[in-house]
């Protein structure tokens, strides 16, 4: 695993590349990368502001309680559906 970071712009061990679409939960076939050491339900090196590994642990706390905050948005949307 592992690949050039478009967060970082260099080669990270924690990169990977997917075409898993975490907001609609299944593969779309367009190719995105993700964090390998990111948490919550989208790990998307897009989503980040920052590279996780350079975030203070404020920061990353602040980023899986607004990715927590999404997914349940979401999942409360598909649920009223």
């Amino acid at each position: 695993m592992g690949s050039g970071c478009t967060k970082i712009g260099r080669y990270c061990l924690h990169c990977g590349k997917s075409d898993w679409n975490p907001k609609l939960q299944t593969k779309d076939g367009i190719e995105r990368q993700f964090c390998g050491v990111a948490t919550g339900y989208d790990t998307r090196v897009e989503a980040l502001d920052i590279c996780w590994l350079e975030m203070t642990k404020s920061a990353k706390t602040k980023f899986s309680k607004m990715k927590k905050t999404e997914y349940e948005t979401l999942v409360s949307k598909e649920l009223k559906q």
